[in-house]
C-alpha cells in the first residue's frame, strides 16, 4: 500500500535539502489528502511547531511559533487556491503545540485562537475549525475562546 502522506513529505524534504535534518519551527508543508479525500478533505498542511530537546525525548514549543504556523498555513491555502485552482474555504487546526512535552494546554489554546483571530480579521474569506478528540482539550479551547 502506498502511504501518500509520508511519501510526499519525504519528497518535500529531499526537494528542500532537509533529508535527515530538522525543519525550522513554523514551517508548514502541504500534501494531498490521501484517504481523507473520500471525506471531502482537499489538502493537509503539516506544521512543524516543536524543537527536540536533548535526545529528542522532550520538546520545546515557543508560543510565537504557533502564530507563525497559522500564518504560514493561511498563506499556503491562499497560494493553493490560486495555483491549484482548488475551491478551498475552510482550514482545520488541531490544538498545535499542546502535544507530548509541548506547551500547557491553556497556553497553546490562547496562542492558537489569537493567531486564528488575527488571520481571520485580515482575510475573511476563510472558515476555521479547531478539532480535538480529547474532552480536556475541548474545554481548554472553550475557555480560551471566552477570553479576548
Amino acid at each position: 500500500m502506498d502511504d501518500v502522506l509520508p511519501r510526499e513529505l519525504r519528497t518535500w524534504l529531499r526537494g528542500h535539502g532537509r533529508t535527515g535534518l530538522p525543519v525550522r519551527p513554523g514551517t508548514v508543508v502541504a500534501t494531498s489528502p490521501g484517504a481523507l479525500g473520500a471525506h471531502g478533505v482537499r489538502r493537509i498542511h503539516h506544521a512543524a511547531v516543536s524543537t527536540p530537546v536533548g535526545d529528542g525525548d522532550r520538546y520545546h514549543v515557543a508560543p510565537a511559533v504557533l502564530a507563525e504556523a497559522v500564518q504560514a498555513s493561511f498563506a499556503l491555502g491562499r497560494a493553493e487556491r490560486a495555483e491549484l485552482s482548488l475551491p478551498l474555504s475552510t482550514l482545520c487546526f488541531p490544538l498545535l503545540g499542546a502535544g507530548r512535552g509541548g506547551l500547557p494546554v491553556e497556553t497553546a489554546a490562547r496562542w492558537l485562537l489569537w493567531a486564528l483571530r488575527r488571520e481571520l480579521r485580515a482575510d475573511t474569506s476563510w472558515s476555521v475549525i479547531v478539532v480535538t478528540d480529547r474532552p480536556h482539550l475541548t474545554e481548554a479551547v472553550k475557555a480560551a475562546n471566552s477570553h479576548p
